[in-house]
C-alpha cells in the first residue's frame, strides 16, 4: 500500500453548512440563560499611593477653672510634642501659621536655626499689629530666619509644620498662648513623606510671595494610604472644598457630628438640612461669639431640623471639624465660610480611618455634654 493510499481522508465541509452550524451555535447562545446570577465588579476606589507612616492626634483641653491663669496651668501635651520634634529636627522646619507668639516655640525655633538647620516661617500680615507677635518676629529674623508674611486682606490661615520633609502636623492650632491654653483645638501629626510633600509645595508658594488666587493648584493630589486610613488633602482657594465637603456629608447614612468656630456657608449648610429632613441625625457644636454674627448658619440649621448648641467653653471653640457615620473625619484649618474657599489660604484635610474618627466622636461628645452644661464664666 502507497503512502497515498495510507493517508486518511478529511471529509469536506460546504461554506452553507458552515455558515447554518455558527448561526444554530450563536442562536443556542443567546437562548441560554445561566443558573448562577451575575455578581457586579465592584465600583472603581480612588487611586492611592500607599504610605508606611503614621497619624497620631492631639486635642487641647482648656482648663475648666475659669479665667486662665499662668501660673494654675499645667504643660501642654501638644506644644511639648511640637518642640521636641523642632529640637529633633536636622534639615529643615517649614512654619505656615496665621498667628504666632510663643516664646517657647520661638526659642525652638533659634535653637534649630543655630544647628544649622533651614528654618522658614510664613504669617499673617494682620497679626503684627499684635506687640508680642511682632516682637517673636523680630528675634527670630534676628537669629536668621527667613520670615514671611502675606501683606493682603484675605488671610493667611494655614496652620502646618513640615519637619526635615518628613513628618507633618496640621489642624486648627495657632501657635498662641490663647489657643494652646484657653481654646478648643485639633492637631494631627503624619510622619509620611508623600503627605510632607503636599505641604512642603503649598510652603514653598506661601514663602516666595504667593498667596490666595496666584498661588498654582496641585491638585487632583493622589490619595495616601496610610495602613487603615485614606488621606485626601486640599488647599484653598485653588482646590475649591466646598463640593468636597457638600460631596461627603451628601454620602451620610448613619448620622453627621460637627464643631465649628465660623460657619456661613449656605452650600454646606443645605446638605446637612438635607440629611436631616432625610432621618439622618445632624448634630452640631457653635462657637459661641458666632452663632449669631452675619451670614452663620446656626439659626437656618435649626430651623431645618438639626440639632444645634453654643458652645461651652468661657475662651474659643476653636474646632473646624465634621465627622460622618463614624468613619470620615474633616479637618484643618478650613471654617466653613464663602472666605475660606475663595479668597484665604487654607488646608483641609478629608479622611476615612474609623479609628481616628473614633477619637473624634469622643471630643464631640465631651463639648456637646459641656455645651449642655457650661463652664461658669463668672
Amino acid at each position: 500500500m502507497t503512502n497515498k493510499q495510507q493517508r486518511r481522508r478529511t471529509p469536506k465541509i460546504s461554506p452553507l453548512a458552515f455558515i447554518l452550524t455558527l448561526l444554530f451555535l450563536l442562536i443556542l447562545a443567546w437562548l441560554y440563560e445561566p443558573d448562577e446570577p451575575v455578581i457586579p465588579l465592584p465600583a472603581p476606589q480612588p487611586a492611592g499611593v500607599g504610605g508606611s507612616g503614621t497619624i497620631d492626634y492631639i486635642f487641647t483641653t482648656p482648663s475648666l477653672v475659669y479665667p486662665d491663669r499662668r501660673g494654675l496651668r499645667s504643660n501642654s501635651p501638644l506644644l511639648d510634642a511640637v518642640i521636641a520634634d523642632v529640637d529633633r529636627a536636622r534639615a529643615s522646619v517649614d512654619v505656615a501659621v496665621f498667628d504666632i507668639d510663643l516664646q517657647d516655640l520661638g526659642d525652638a525655633l533659634r535653637r534649630a536655626e543655630r544647628r544649622g538647620v533651614r528654618v522658614r516661617l510664613v504669617f499673617d500680615s494682620e497679626n503684627l499689629e499684635d506687640a508680642r507677635v511682632a516682637a517673636l518676629a523680630g528675634e527670630l529674623e534676628q537669629a536668621g530666619i527667613a520670615v514671611v508674611t502675606d501683606g493682603r486682606q484675605p488671610f493667611m490661615h494655614n496652620k502646618f509644620i513640615v519637619i526635615d520633609e518628613t513628618i507633618t502636623w496640621t489642624g486648627s492650632w495657632n501657635m498662641t498662648e490663647n489657643d494652646t491654653y484657653r481654646n478648643n483645638n485639633n492637631m494631627l501629626r503624619f510622619t509620611d513623606r508623600q503627605i510632607a510633600s503636599f505641604y512642603t509645595q503649598e510652603f514653598a508658594q506661601l514663602h516666595a510671595g504667593s498667596f490666595g488666587a496666584q498661588k498654582v493648584s496641585n491638585a487632583p493630589r493622589p490619595v495616601v494610604v496610610l495602613g487603615a486610613a485614606r488621606v485626601r488633602i486640599f488647599f484653598s482657594p485653588k482646590d475649591r472644598m466646598a463640593g468636597e465637603i457638600v460631596e461627603a456629608i451628601e454620602q451620610a447614612r448613619r448620622r453627621v457630628l460637627f464643631m465649628t468656630f465660623s460657619y456661613t456657608s449656605d452650600p454646606i449648610g443645605d446638605a446637612m438640612i438635607a440629611r436631616a429632613q432625610a432621618g439622618i441625625a445632624v448634630q452640631g457644636v457653635f462657637e459661641r461669639q458666632n452663632v449669631r454674627g452675619t451670614g452663620s448658619e446656626f439659626e437656618r440649621l435649626r430651623a431645618g431640623g438639626v440639632d444645634v448648641l453654643e458652645d461651652g467653653n468661657c475662651y474659643i471653640m476653636h474646632h473646624k471639624v465634621i465627622i460622618i457615620d463614624d468613619r470620615i473625619v474633616i479637618t484643618g484649618s478650613y471654617n466653613f465660610t464663602a472666605s475660606a474657599e475663595t479668597s484665604n489660604d487654607e488646608s483641609l484635610l478629608i479622611i476615612d480611618d474609623p479609628t481616628l474618627a473614633a477619637a473624634y466622636v469622643a471630643e464631640f461628645d465631651r463639648l456637646y455634654a459641656q455645651a449642655t452644661n457650661p463652664t461658669r464664666c463668672g
